[in-house]
């Protein structure tokens, strides 16, 4: 079910347990390696922060069913990263595979834990354009998936965030992460990858928490956009808008002026269209603002004392 990231031709020979239980191999004298997920239950389409703590690592990848995620090191022997679970992957129990190297991308060690992940609603969405669409090419369509999911990806540092997020703008809720649509009476193969918020036209859209303003522009889909980097693989894109008050480069702090609400692109009414990507997968922004989302490596406890070894997350 999983592949450990391609380990060297040795790495065959390494022990990876049953899901929930700890492979360990290395001198005796060391600490046991640790694995730290929070929260250990969540959603299709949410996240989860993963801590591993081992002394001789000097990388860490982590892969869950067919997706491999980087941990950045966040202190001597710890490693720190956000793992999202897409909203089309099997409910129920799924398997975390860490695999460590050592200097030059040797095979060190590989772990194993569980995280119960739960069915989300599927509500059913549907939308009347009323002739209200915009006609899209090929390339406009690719264009417009590309900068969403395949050139904002890559984990530029540490987290800018400290708690949870606050709401980009305030308004009626007219579309949820992971419903299913229908256009016209058309139902359409993909779920809805956002969180909707109606709003009046020109309304001001802030900045849900601290960020590096890294594309601005207008896709044939989507309209007027903004795309923020959070730092940790976090990106988040703001879209349907009708003035963009910011430039790439800039950095903004949460409540900062994005822009304007608008109906930009393929819209029905005036709206903010909210995504929240973490390394390429659409999970739901809504989770980013409750206090039981995924948990900061300043805020998870130090202690190895208090710390769950993969054996009690099984």
């Amino acid at each position: 079910m999983v592949d450990a990231s391609e380990p060297p031709a040795d790495a065959s020979e390494s022990p990876i347990e049953d899901a929930g239980e700890l492979a360990v191999e290395g001198e005796e004298a060391q600490p046991e390696p640790l694995v730290r997920l929070s929260p250990e239950v969540i959603r299709q389409g949410e996240s989860f922060s993963l801590t591993v703590e081992h002394a001789d690592a000097y990388s860490v990848v982590a892969t869950v069913g067919n997706r491999t995620w980087n941990l950045q090191r966040v202190d001597e022997t710890a490693w720190w990263g956000i793992v999202a679970v897409p909203r089309d992957a099997p409910n129920g129990v799924a398997l975390l595979v860490v695999v460590l190297y050592s200097e030059g991308g040797v095979w060190l060690d590989s772990l194993s834990a569980t995280v119960l992940v739960l069915a989300s609603p599927a509500p059913l969405e549907e939308i009347i354009l009323g002739g209200s669409g915009v006609a899209a090419s090929p390339e406009e369509v690719q264009r417009d998936h590309d900068v969403r999911f395949v050139e904002h990806v890559a984990v530029s540092g540490p987290p800018r965030w400290l708690g949870p997020w606050i709401l980009p703008v305030e308004g009626e809720v007219t579309g949820v992460f992971g419903a299913r649509r229908s256009y016209d009476g058309v139902m359409s193969d993909q779920w809805h990858h956002g969180h909707d918020i109606a709003a009046h036209h020109g309304d001001p859209i802030v900045a849900p928490a601290p960020g590096r303003v890294v594309w601005t522009g207008d896709l044939a889909i989507h309209g007027i956009g903004v795309m923020l980097d959070h730092g940790a693989g976090v990106y988040s894109g703001y879209w349907h808008m009708s003035l963009i008050a910011v430039h790439p480069g800039d950095e903004v702090d949460s409540g900062d002026w994005l822009g304007n609400i608008g109906t930009t692109g393929l819209s029905t009414g005036p709206h903010l269209h909210w995504e929240v990507i973490v390394q390429g997968v659409d999970v739901d922004p809504v989770q980013w603002t409750r206090d039981d989302g995924p948990a900061l490596p300043m805020l998870l406890p130090e202690s190895a004392d208090t710390a769950e070894t993969a054996d009690t997350l099984g």
